[in-house]
């Protein structure tokens, strides 16, 4: 419930600042993220997310994009239509890059926020995936 309360807020952001509405994730997002790198390319760690431009999929859970909203070169936002456990449902997800791409944090809250670590490209398949 509390997701579908920030698609409005997504909206009045992108209108009153300089966020702005693209096409598709951008590539310094994409690849495989986790909280302990010793994880990456397994199954062995529910942080594990991975982001390609049109979908994402996390540890129960996965979907396509439907909207990307960019607030300048490191934070965007995501409008998602999620599916898991026999259930589909409406998701936003706001993220944060580090300056130098290493690490990205998801922000639920503002003042909180979960970091996760860039997994080596070797874990990923072709077209992002695992």
């Amino acid at each position: 419930m509390r997701s579908l309360a920030i698609i409005p807020l997504l909206l009045v952001s992108a209108h009153a600042t300089s966020a702005e509405v693209i096409s598709a994730v951008p590539d310094r997002f994409v690849g495989e993220w986790n909280a302990s790198l010793a994880d990456c390319g397994t199954a062995n760690n529910d942080s594990r997310l991975v982001i390609t431009k049109d979908h994402i999929t996390y540890w129960e859970s996965d979907g396509p994009v439907k909207a990307v909203v960019s607030e300048g070169r490191y934070e965007i936002a995501l409008i998602l239509h999620l599916s898991g456990e026999g259930e589909t449902w409406i998701a936003t997800e706001h993220f944060k890059l580090s300056q130098d791409g290493k690490e990205l944090t998801t922000v639920n809250l503002p003042g909180d926020g979960f970091v996760r670590r860039r997994c080596p490209k070797r874990y990923a398949g072709k077209d992002g995936s695992l």
